[in-house]
C-alpha cells in the first residue's frame, strides 16, 4: 500500500504535465497563425489627401514658327548674305536670284509712270503739231509689233500639237494597249488607283490631241486659241506625271523596261514643259503687243482731242495702268528674292550661291524666335487623363533635373494615328519659359498631374479585397485579431491609390493580403 500511493502521486503530476504541454501548444500554433501574422504583415493607414494622378509623356521641342522658304521660281542662286543661326528682323533679303531684267523692268516701268504723269501734263497744256506725228509713229509701229505677234500665233500651236502627238504616240505608246479606244489599259498592272486614274487620264489625252488638231484648221487664232491649247497640254503633261507615278510602284518590270519607261516619261514631259512655255510666252506677246497697240491708239486719240474732263480723266487711267503694271514688275522681282517671313534665324540651308535651283525647291529652314512648343504621340490609355489647359512640368534628356520649365496642353488632335499598334494622338504643349537653353529638336520629358478629388479617403487599391463583386478590407482592431470590414469605393488613379466613401475613417489601420 505504501508502494501504491507515491505511484499514484506520479501519474497524477504527468496528466497535468501532459495537459500543460498541450495548452502551450495550442497558444504557440495560435499565436503562428493568427497573433503572428497579425504582427508581421504589411498594414497600410487611411489617410486624407488629394488623389492625383500622373501621365508621363515624351515629345520633341519645336519651334512656334517654321517654315521652309523656296523661291517662286526657277533661277540661279547669287546672294545668301546670312550664316546659318544669324538672326534677322521680318522682312530682310536672305537670298537671291539673278534678276538684272526683272530689275530692268522695274525701271523701265518707273520711267512710263513718269511718262504718262508728263503727258497728262502735256494734255492739260494742250498737244503741238510735232508731238502728234510722234505719237502716229508709236501707234504705227505699235500696230506692226502686234500683227507680227498674231501672225506668229498659227506656228506656235502647230509646235504644241506637234508636241503632244509625239508624246502620245512616240513616248505614251508602250504604257498603253487600246490607246485610241474608249478603254485603254496598262501594259503593266499594280492594281494601284495610279493605273486606274493613268489610264482615265490616257483617255483625256487622246481627246485633247484632238482637240488641239482642230485649232490648227480654226480660220481666227488668238489668244483665246492658245489658252485652249495650253489647257489640251496640260492635260497631257498630267498623264506623263501619273505615269510616273505607276512606275514608282510596279515590281512587275525588268530593270532595263523600267529604265525605258521612265525616259520616255521623262523626255515626255520635257518636251510639253518646252511647248507649253512657248504658247504662254505667245500668249504674253500678244497680250502686251495689243495691249501697246491699245495705248499708243488711245494716245494718239488723246492729243488729237481737244482737252476736255473726259481726255484728262482717260489719261489718269493711263497713269494708273502704268503704276499697276509697275507693281507687277516689282511682284516679279520679289519672286526672285526671299524674304524673313517674321523675326527669327536661319536654321539650315540646303543650296549654295552658283547653284540653280526649281521654284518651290525648299533651300533652307528658318525658325522664329517668338518661343517653343513641345509636340507628342499620347497613347490611346492615357489621352482620357488629360484636357486642353492642363498644367505639366517637363524637363530636358540634354540638361536632366537641372533645367525645368513648365507647360500647357494646347490642342489635342481628334484623330489617330497607329504606332507600333497602338493609336496615338498629336498633343501640343505651349512652352511657358522661353529660356535661350531650350532649342528646337529635343526631347522634353513631360508630367501632367491632375487632382481627381480633394480631401479623399484613400488606401492602396492592393488592401481591397473583392469577392462576388463586394469590396472589403482587413480592419486592424485594437484589440483582436483583424475583422473582414465592408467597405465602399470611389476613384481610382493609375498609381494604385482608391479612394473609400465608406466603411473606415481616417488613421482606421488595414492588413494588406499578402501577394498569392
Amino acid at each position: 500500500m505504501l508502494e501504491y500511493e507515491p505511484m499514484k502521486t506520479l501519474l497524477k503530476r504527468r496528466s497535468v504535465y501532459i495537459s500543460l504541454s498541450v495548452l502551450i501548444a495550442l497558444f504557440a500554433l495560435y499565436f503562428v497563425t493568427l497573433g503572428g501574422t497579425q504582427g508581421k504583415a504589411e498594414t497600410a493607414v487611411v489617410v486624407t489627401q488629394n488623389l492625383t494622378e500622373e501621365v508621363r509623356i515624351t515629345g520633341t521641342i519645336k519651334a512656334t514658327q517654321k517654315v521652309s522658304l523656296s523661291f517662286d521660281r526657277a533661277g540661279t542662286i547669287i546672294s545668301l548674305p546670312y550664316p546659318v543661326g544669324t538672326a534677322v528682323q521680318a522682312g530682310m533679303i536672305i537670298a537671291s536670284l539673278q534678276n538684272e531684267s526683272e530689275q530692268a523692268s522695274v525701271e523701265e516701268q518707273k520711267a512710263q509712270v513718269a511718262i504718262e504723269e508728263t503727258k497728262l501734263a502735256k494734255i492739260k497744256e494742250g498737244t503741238r503739231g510735232e508731238e502728234l506725228r510722234l505719237k502716229e509713229a508709236e501707234t504705227r509701229k505699235a500696230e506692226v509689233a502686234f500683227q507680227n505677234a498674231q501672225s506668229k500665233t498659227s506656228a506656235t500651236l502647230a509646235d504644241a500639237y506637234s508636241a503632244g502627238e509625239e508624246a502620245l504616240n512616240r513616248y505614251a505608246d508602250p504604257f498603253f494597249t487600246s490607246d485610241d479606244g474608249q478603254t485603254p489599259r496598262l501594259t503593266y498592272a499594280t492594281g494601284a488607283q495610279t493605273s486606274i486614274d493613268a489610264e482615265q487620264k490616257r483617255l483625256t489625252a487622246g481627246t485633247k490631241i484632238k482637240d488641239l488638231q482642230q485649232l490648227l484648221g480654226a480660220e481666227k487664232q488668238g489668244a483665246s486659241s492658245l489658252e485652249t491649247a495650253l489647257q489640251d497640254l496640260r492635260a497631257i503633261q498630267d498623264m506623263f506625271i501619273t505615269l510616273g507615278l505607276t512606275l514608282r510602284e510596279t515590281s512587275t518590270l525588268d530593270s532595263a523596261t523600267l529604265l525605258d519607261y521612265r525616259t520616255r516619261v521623262t523626255s515626255a514631259r520635257s518636251a510639253l514643259a518646252t511647248a507649253i512655255t512657248s504658247i504662254q510666252t505667245q500668249t504674253s506677246s500678244l497680250r502686251d503687243t495689243s495691249a501697246e497697240f491699245d495705248r499708243t491708239s488711245r494716245a494718239l486719240e488723246l492729243a488729237k482731242a481737244p482737252a476736255t474732263a473726259e481726255t484728262v480723266r482717260e489719261a489718269e487711267q493711263e497713269i494708273l495702268q502704268a503704276r499697276a503694271k509697275l507693281r507687277s514688275t516689282g511682284a516679279s522681282l520679289e519672286k526672285t528674292r526671299i524674304r524673313a517671313p517674321f523675326n527669327g534665324k536661319i536654321a539650315s540651308k540646303s543650296a549654295e550661291i552658283g547653284e540653280t535651283v526649281s521654284s518651290g525647291k525648299a533651300i533652307m529652314d528658318f525658325l522664329g524666335t517668338g518661343g517653343f512648343v513641345i509636340e507628342a504621340k499620347v497613347s490611346e490609355s492615357d489621352i482620357t487623363k488629360i484636357v486642353d489647359g492642363d498644367k505639366a512640368d517637363v524637363t530636358l534628356d540634354a540638361y536632366g533635373s537641372g533645367l525645368a520649365f513648365t507647360a500647357r496642353v494646347a490642342s489635342i488632335e481628334p484623330s489617330s494615328t497607329e504606332i507600333d499598334g497602338v493609336s496615338t494622338y498629336k498633343t501640343t504643349f505651349t512652352v511657358d519659359d522661353t529660356t535661350a537653353n531650350i532649342r528646337s529638336g529635343m526631347t522634353a520629358n513631360v508630367t501632367i498631374k491632375r487632382t481627381l478629388k480633394e480631401n479623399a479617403l484613400t488606401l492602396p487599391s492592393r488592401a481591397i479585397i473583392t469577392e462576388d463583386g463586394a469590396s472589403s478590407v482587413m480592419k486592424i482592431n485594437e484589440k483582436g485579431p483583424a475583422q473582414k470590414s465592408p467597405v465602399t469605393l470611389g476613384v481610382r488613379n493609375g498609381s494604385g491609390t482608391v479612394e473609400i466613401l465608406s466603411g473606415l475613417s481616417s488613421g482606421d489601420t488595414v492588413l494588406i493580403p499578402s501577394a498569392k
